[in-house]
């Protein structure tokens, strides 16, 4: 009798552990990249400019996400200074036909939120700025600015781009495209979409090596029968 509740209890205990393990994955990273440029289809005060940027976001399934960028803000877009800062960074929800609300903030100032705090502007004669790493926050305010007002969580909002179930874009913000937006709303300057880049996954137990993929997610949708 006693052997028999042992094992009963060996069984059930192997049984939770499997759903436990199920439930949450081994930390999988993610790696998108993204070219920043005028978009006059969304940002019609944008068209003509020259300003371009590039950047590559770091996303983990716990809700991490970082990023490093460099831009570059030529002509009347610029120069960079105290009358014209850096004002926002932000990934938004929408492809490149939309403006989206912001789902992760890396960085910004008056009249734009502040996130992790004021942006690197860069060296004024150049309005340049190379390889700045951000972390990313989720924004939480409860309001249109926020993707679902606020109530969404950084783990989930990860997951959205991850999947792939929303469009996302990065976003630079100036003060002159603030006004130049006027009504608009904050648009801001230059953009571009993320796109999926690779994958990093563990092999095996703790400090072993990392299996890389560069699957993208067109490909991974075929596979799987979608489009």
């Amino acid at each position: 009798m006693n052997l028999f509740i042992k094992v009963t209890s060996l069984i059930a205990f192997l049984t939770s552990t499997s759903v436990a393990n199920a439930s949450y994955p081994s930390q999988v990273t993610y790696y998108f990249d993204t070219e920043l440029a005028a978009d006059p289809a969304a940002v019609p005060s944008s068209a003509g400019s020259e300003s371009t940027g590039t950047g590559t976001v770091t996303v983990k399934n716990d809700g991490t996400v970082t990023m490093d960028i460099r831009w570059e803000i030529r002509g009347d877009d610029g120069p960079i200074n105290e009358e014209n800062a850096l004002i926002g960074i932000h990934i938004h929800t929408g492809d490149e036909y939309t403006n989206g609300p912001i789902v992760f903030g890396f960085c910004g100032q008056s009249p734009l939120p502040s996130f992790g705090g004021t942006c690197q502007q860069g060296w004024s004669s150049e309005s340049a700025q190379i390889a700045t790493k951000y972390a990313g926050q989720i924004c939480d305010m409860d309001n249109p600015a926020c993707y679902n007002h606020g109530q969404t969580t950084a783990r989930e909002a990860a997951q959205m781009l991850i999947d792939g179930r929303e469009d996302m874009y990065v976003n630079i913000h100036t003060t002159k495209s603030f006004e130049a937006n006027g009504k608009a709303g904050p648009l801001g300057l230059i953009r571009g979409q993320l796109r999926l880049m690779e994958e990093s996954r563990p092999t095996g137990g703790e400090g072993s090596q990392r299996e890389w993929t560069s699957t993208s997610r067109g490909m991974k949708s075929a596979l799987r029968g979608g489009y």
